[in-house]
């Protein structure tokens, strides 16, 4: 008989099948099947209900218990299995023997990845019971790509199933294998079946039902749903389970077996009033009246990740002090615990919170994993730095740490990699850099270097070297690789360490990582045997044999808190849960099904009467259960939680779930972080002690605590530093009464004034690699910008027979004169390309077309303007051509030095028009929000210097015409193969377009650039087409400029008071998390930069446009 008992989430499905289980254990034996996961929680709810006698007529499965438990009764328990490095070194073997043969995979067969991704899709075939024959027969059928692609997954998954039949079994086929031993035997008969926490089954798992519930006494399987009748249209949280209960009704009658149904009423006994009415109105309709959540429901907005994972350390330390419950009372989950769970389980401890993540770790990160991946990568990889070091900060291998660090700061000084690990010459490279005298010391330092680097080398070489190029010969290599680095015995000692110190856990886990090592090189030798194979291929293949494995753990304690992924916490019951994360990034989190097969793939399948996994619509469905069920857990209280601020700094926003949760409870607060104030990291010892500093509540809590007595005392002292401000004589010491100023410099003090002071007081410079690199972009153009535009050829307004603009005949005359200029800067710069790699030989060529493209646009600027190039890198101060720009205040002179990119002139009734031209090779451009907060003033305040000075140099009176920025930077210009070139030009236009400021003087406007049909193509002006105004927020009168060239000497002012002051504080300039003066700061690691504390704080620059720019400088110079 089939009895499915029906109820929604709480309506006490579980205590029902437990109880009648017991009840009726005392007639026939009972079996209850659950989920994989959900095994041991479902041992111990058994025995409490059935006490100590109930394991007599009891016992709990998994289908994976329940195969060996058949296989126990009718033979086939021994039979050898392959596991899942097995599986992927077979599909390999599969693969390769069908070369040639594939039409849709043949490229991409042989890349270890795919190889993965491949056993996916024989893991939905086989759980779907598809065979191989009937793949391909549709994909014949079928005909064009989609049936050629189904082809060839039929031949991969038949040719891998041939070769299983003839090594040993595949796991997925075991429940296959268990259908097939129960049609020959009654191995349920006598038996009463209980299923409890499914919401489907498979095709596979639906066969061995079949069976059972054809011998079975008694079958009863639970289903999360209020009734049959599917009245939303496949679409609802209980959709998945009425198809489920449907098809088991249909199976029934189809083998004419007694069916019975039975509702569960909605009593939820012991559940909070509020949490019943959540579980019943998430998803459900409207409530009449708003809802009262009685402190059931609670919302927590944090401020980043790590904030929310403490405040719910902290908020379970209160719950179990205050309300008496047991840590094994709570769980934790989060649809992404995988973004959560370093947190959780570096976090909990700190706050003594017992912990116990139910997920699956990467066994790669694990020390000896790390150690052979990533020395199999060194030798692969051509020694590269990451895969070097990564190999060598193991802790396994015998090289010193001290050693290890001198070795690695040499290796990223001279960048080494490659050859130079392993020639034979001794390393001969100054420890310090290039071009510095060689001191005492520096060469007995080397020839130590050199020693450290042939002990590293020795082994590793061996490994590459190795003649045997076979899966065999790779394998065996490897084993003879780990013995000489003595890898078994640390291991050994390592384990025999662990378990005298009390860890017996992470011992047991090295034990498990020796053996999973062992085995997959054992599977390597025998499944690879003979086949040709080059040490990279089987370094990924290895990698990825390996990761196919994972180390067991269990529980330390049984009163600890439960954390783990939502999916697979549906079934853990608990008085309280906390649910993490609960953003709109994570909730509802819908991928594609695992595999190669498409949606497409699965509706023409189905054509066939094939029917696969989920759609992804039917997935998203799927995720609206999860989350009713998750929700469904708790009896007492429900915590949601989700922070603002993603790790990378993205914003995020609450969930659907948090706005459905408020709507129905309407007088919900949302409790925030920042106005906690850090109080909730008074709970425990460790945190408080980290606010001890800021906390004074805090200190005196500590201080009655004797193991804290003598920290708090150190925090109250270092807390009462601050960063301060230096002595006049510090200044006068560090920069001098003179203080250099360059536009970079006063860039870094307007930025950030401790920022400044590490890097020109202190003068703490970041390291940097030592040696002669690829140029960069910045100084490549400047170069041929220069060299190019002192040609003849933009000397003349225009060139006699020759029309204006950039005519054919120019544009041949520009490519020579831009690889002249190339050529030149080659051989100046660099020496030549001779001795230079391939990939710096292709950045150059890549140079060379982009640099291309900016000097035509910048050519066909200035031959059809009357402004043309008088000066290039014009000196100011440094023996430049006009002295130094100098302002004093309060005893401190700036002395601001520097050059110019290029000063075009036009000359127009006696006087000389100038503007600034500035390269930008970055994606910066011309901000009046930054200039008014005094950032990027270095050609405004060249040109200011010019008008003041200028005639001296050109023989006129100056008028400043304006500043520039030309976006000279590697233009990228998407579009299609078929736009024509008019329409490149226009995209490329577009992206380099200038910014800045010009004169708001028609003539001057004129003589820059005269408008076309469809307005300035240069300039960032905009012309008006009816009325013919020109408009565009870099135009500025005479007026502001005068104005603003007052501001700017005020700027220069408020730095040279700044500096007497001593003023270092952490200051940085913010205009949000991906523009501000932190984000690239060399310094950060020596700031300690805390919001409040002594004078740090952010430096908000509000946006403004033109108009507020001018108002405020208006108003400024009226003040």
């Amino acid at each position: 008989m089939l009895k499915l008992i029906l109820g929604r989430a709480g309506t006490g499905k579980t205590t029902a099948v437990l109880r009648r289980l017991c009840q009726a254990g005392a007639e026939r034996p009972q079996v209850l099947i659950v989920p994989e996961q959900q095994s041991h929680e479902a041992e111990r709810a058994l025995c409490r209900m059935g006490g100590d006698g109930v394991s007599r007529y009891a016992e709990v499965l998994s289908f994976s218990r329940l195969a060996n438990r058949v296989f126990q009764a009718t033979g086939g328990l021994g039979e050898q299995e392959l596991d899942g490095g097995g599986r992927l070194l077979l599909m390999y073997n599969a693969v390769k023997s069908l070369s040639g043969q594939l039409t849709v995979y043949g490229r991409p067969s042989r890349r270890p990845a795919f190889l993965q991704s491949l056993l996916a899709t024989v893991d939905e075939l086989k759980s779907c019971c598809v065979p191989p024959t009937l793949l391909i027969t549709a994909g014949q059928d079928a005909g064009g790509p989609e049936g050629e692609k189904l082809r060839d997954l039929g031949l991969i998954c038949g040719t891998y199933d041939a070769l299983s039949a003839q090594v040993a079994l595949d796991p997925r086929d075991r429940l296959t294998r268990v259908a097939d031993k129960l049609s020959k035997c009654s191995w349920a008969q006598g038996k009463d079946l209980w299923l409890d926490g499914f919401t489907d089954f498979t095709p596979q798992q639906g066969e061995v039902l079949r069976q059972l519930m054809t011998q079975a006494e008694h079958m009863t399987i639970t289903l999360t749903c209020d009734h049959l009748e599917e009245d939303e249209g496949g679409e609802g949280i209980f959709s998945p389970a009425r198809k489920t209960a449907a098809a088991l009704l249909r199976l029934a009658k189809k083998e004419r077996i007694p069916c019975e149904v039975e509702h569960l009423v909605n009593n939820c006994a012991g559940k909070n009033p509020a949490l019943k009415d959540l579980e019943v109105c998430l998803f459900g309709p409207e409530p009449k009246e708003p809802l009262e959540t009685g402190g059931a429901v609670e919302l927590f907005q944090a401020g980043s990740l790590r904030s929310e994972v403490e405040w719910t350390a902290a908020r379970i330390l209160r719950l179990v002090r205050e309300e008496g419950l047991r840590f094994r009372d709570i769980g934790v989950v989060a649809r992404n615990y995988g973004a959560y769970r370093d947190l959780v389980e570096s976090v909990f401890p700190r706050y003594n919170v017992p912990v116990f993540s139910s997920a699956m770790s990467d066994i790669l990160d694990k020390p000896v994993l790390a150690l052979v991946t990533a020395a199999l990568e060194t030798v692969a990889g051509g020694y590269a730095y990451e895969d070097v070091f990564r190999y060598l900060k193991t802790g396994l291998t015998d090289l010193k740490e001290e050693d290890r660090d001198l070795l690695e700061n040499y290796v990223l000084k001279w960048d080494i990699r490659g050859s130079r690990w392993t020639q034979s010459k001794a390393w001969f490279w100054h420890p310090r850099g290039y071009g510095i005298p060689w001191e005492e010391g520096d060469r007995a330092l080397v020839e130590r270097l050199d020693g450290i680097r042939r002990q590293v080398v020795a082994p590793l070489e061996k490994l590459r070297k190795n003649p045997k190029k076979t899966g065999t010969g790779q394998a065996e290599t490897l084993y003879d690789f780990l013995e000489e680095i003595g890898l078994p015995e640390q291991l050994k000692e390592r384990v025999e360490r662990l378990r005298r110190t009390g860890q017996p856990a992470l011992a047991d886990e090295y034990r498990q990582l020796w053996e999973i090592l062992c085995g997959g090189l054992e599977q390597c030798a025998a499944l690879l045997g003979d086949t040709p194979m080059e040490l990279e291929e089987f370094a990924h293949l290895f990698r990825l044999v390996l990761s196919k494995y994972d180390v067991g753990t269990i529980p330390v304690s049984l009163d600890r808190v439960t954390a783990g992924e939502t999916t697979r916490q549906t079934g853990h019951r608990v008085k309280v849960l906390f649910l993490l994360g609960a953003d709109d990034g994570s909730i509802p989190q819908v991928s594609t099904a695992p595999g190669l097969l498409s949606d497409e793939d699965r509706s023409l399948l189905s054509g066939y009467g094939l029917e696969l996994n989920q759609s992804q619509q039917e997935l998203l469905y799927r995720e609206m259960t999860t989350v009713y069920l998750t929700c469904a857990q708790p009896s007492c209280k429900l915590v949601v939680s989700w922070p603002i601020q993603g790790p990378g700094g993205e914003e995020r926003r609450p969930s659907f779930l948090v706005q459905r949760i408020q709507r129905l409870f309407p007088g919900l607060p949302v409790l925030q972080e920042e106005e906690l104030k850090g109080s909730f990291r008074l709970e425990a010892p460790l945190p408080a002690l980290e606010q001890a500093g800021r906390s004074e509540a805090a200190c005196r809590a500590l201080e009655k605590l004797p193991e804290y007595r003598e920290q708090v005392e150190r925090l109250r002292r270092a807390s009462a530093l601050e960063r301060g401000s230096l002595s006049q004589r510090a200044v006068e010491r560090l920069y001098g009464r003179k203080v250099p100023m360059s536009a970079s410099r006063m860039d870094k003090y307007k930025s950030c004034h401790f920022s400044y002071f590490m890097r020109y007081g202190l003068r703490a410079e970041p390291r940097k690699p030592a040696g002669f690199t690829a140029p960069e972009y910045g100084t490549f153009v400047h170069y041929v910008l220069e060299h190019v535009l002192q040609n003849e050829l933009f000397r003349q307004t225009e060139i006699p027979g020759m029309e204006r603009g950039l005519t054919e005949e120019k544009r041949s005359r520009l490519r020579q004169l831009t690889k002249a200029s190339v050529e030149q800067y080659v051989a100046e710069e660099l020496g030549g390309l001779e001795g230079q790699n391939e990939r710096f030989q292709y950045l150059f060529r890549r140079l060379l077309r982009s640099v291309q493209a900016v000097v035509d646009n910048v050519a066909e600027e200035l031959l059809s303007s009357q402004f043309k190039p008088i000066s290039f890198e014009l000196g100011f101060g440094r023996d430049g051509a006009l002295p130094p720009v100098e302002f004093t205040s309060e005893g401190v002179t700036l002395s601001v030095s520097g050059f110019v990119d290029r000063v075009d002139g036009w000359v127009h009734d006696g006087r000389i028009y100038l503007r600034v031209v500035d390269y930008k090779t970055g994606r910066k451009s011309f901000d009046l929000t930054e200039v008014w907060s005094g950032l990027g003033l270095q050609m405004l305040l060249y040109l200011f210097t010019l008008e003041e000075k200028g005639e001296s140099l050109y023989g006129l009176p100056v008028e400043g015409a304006g500043v520039l920025y030309l976006p000279a930077r590697d233009a990228v210009v998407r579009g299609s193969r078929t736009m024509s070139q008019e329409a490149w030009r226009k995209l490329m236009d577009k992206e380099l377009r200038r910014s800045g400021l010009v004169l708001d003087d028609l003539k001057v406007l004129d003589a820059m650039e005269a408008p076309g049909e469809e307005g300035y193509r240069f300039l960032p002006l905009k012309v008006s087409r009816s009325t013919g105004a020109i408009t565009g927020e870099a135009l500025a009168s005479a007026e502001h400029l005068g104005k603003l060239g007052r501001h700017i000497q005020k700027v220069l002012e408020d730095i040279c008071g700044e500096l007497a002051r001593g003023n270092i504080a952490a200051d940085p300039f913010w205009r949000g998390p991906e523009k501000n003066a932190c984000r690239y700061c060399d310094y950060a690691a020596a700031c300690h930069f805390e919001e409040g504390r002594g004078g740090d704080c952010r430096r908000w620059l509000p946006a403004v446009d033109a108009g507020e720019f001018w108002e405020q400088i208006d108003r400024e110079q009226e003040g």
